[in-house]
């Protein structure tokens, strides 16, 4: 099965080659605990390589300096990523319109960090809680339909939450839509001298497997 490395050594050796180049890949955890810097990470790989990068950015932050930290080329690899930075759930989806005119053979990576920031905010202002559901399961359609028919590694990035009677065991925004939606599943979680990666869904390989890590000038590395 072809792979897109992730641009990270420990995890191309955690993932048996890197992300799957025909499904969605979801890296999820709380708030500063890396997602964004894997994405990134990715998306510089891909772009150093000749490819495009289609960017969604939800968040409002598209780190220009931190790709300059982590790029070989900084001025041959930002024209070869497209960004996209929605202000909320409806403009998101036009942006989905616009991805799919974009997502040709020249396209090499779509990144959507996150996906769950506006659909979390839509959902607190908009009482029809199934009608932004399954706007958010279109949108996650469309993205593996892509995958799978143009063989384009989607990556996504996911906010998580814990309940009040179980602050130990986070939960994934957006649920079982992102659980079904994503072959692979990745968690971050913060320790006390590092972070950790763990996967926790992969068609082929057993979950559980995990690493330690931490964010350094140049990008990711392992911490044993």
């Amino acid at each position: 099965m072809p792979k897109l490395s992730t641009g990270i050594v420990f995890l191309d050796l955690l993932l048996n080659g890197g992300y799957d180049d025909d499904i969605v890949t979801t890296i999820y955890g709380p708030s500063g605990s890396g997602k964004t810097n894997f994405c990134l990470i990715a998306a510089v790989k891909v772009a150093e390589s000749g490819k495009k990068v289609l960017f969604l950015d939800t968040e409002g932050g598209i780190a220009v300096e931190r790709i300059k930290q982590i790029s070989s080329d900084f001025n041959y690899i930002l024209p070869k990523m497209i960004f996209f930075s929605p202000t909320n759930f409806e403009e998101q989806k036009e942006v989905f319109e616009t991805i799919r005119s974009l997502a040709t053979e020249q396209v090499g990576l779509i990144v959507v960090d996150s996906i769950s920031m506006l659909y979390r905010l839509e959902l607190g202002k908009n009482e029809e809680v199934y009608d932004v559901n399954a706007a958010l399961g279109r949108q996650l359609a469309f993205l593996i339909e892509i995958a799978r028919r143009r063989k384009i590694p989607v990556l996504l990035t996911a906010q998580v939450y814990s309940e009040f009677d179980n602050r130990d065991q986070v939960k994934v925004v957006g649920g079982d839509l992102l659980k079904y939606s994503s072959k692979c599943l990745i968690e971050l979680v913060k320790l006390a001298n590092a972070r950790g990666i763990v996967l926790r869904k992969h068609r082929s390989l057993p979950e559980g497997l995990e690493a330690r890590f931490r964010i350094v000038g140049k990008g990711i590395e392992e911490v044993r």
